[in-house]
């Protein structure tokens, strides 16, 4: 198992989404007092973006004033990120990073590898799941 700056324990603090100096201005702070599910995917794992593609649904029919979805890409090209967003219908209401927006301590705090991974985070920053399923979601949003 890949060892990062946390231990990714359920209840700790989760760790923090770092911005690359070229990132310019994303939409973090609408984020506060909501849960967050970050998800990680890859272009070249079908995998993963048919599991970006179910979060991205499942949070979208959620409120948002309760949960946002943060998808991203683990790959650096933004216009191929783009258009396999489009293409496997991401909604627009998702916030959409690739590994150019984020430090590269990031994938590393949350033990990117390759493929799909992805983290619900409560409003007060701790971890409440790792890989998430639907129920457990929906459980703590409603």
């Amino acid at each position: 198992m890949p060892i990062g700056s946390h231990s990714l324990e359920i209840g700790k603090e989760a760790p923090l989404l770092t911005f690359s100096s070229s990132s310019g201005s994303l939409p973090m702070p609408s984020l506060k007092g909501k849960y967050v599910l970050v998800n990680f995917w890859s272009p070249s794992d079908p995998m993963s973006r048919i599991a970006n593609k179910q979060l991205a649904m499942l949070s979208a029919s959620l409120p948002s004033s309760q949960i946002s979805h943060v998808s991203v890409c683990t790959d650096s090209d933004k216009v191929l990120q783009s258009e396999i967003m489009d293409a496997d219908g991401i909604p627009s209401n998702t916030i959409s990073l690739s590994a150019n927006d984020l430090t590269p301590e990031v994938l590393n705090d949350f033990q990117i590898s390759t493929g799909h991974r992805s983290f619900l985070i409560d409003p007060f920053g701790n971890l409440t799941a790792i890989l998430p399923s639907t129920e457990q979601i929906k459980s703590v949003i409603s």
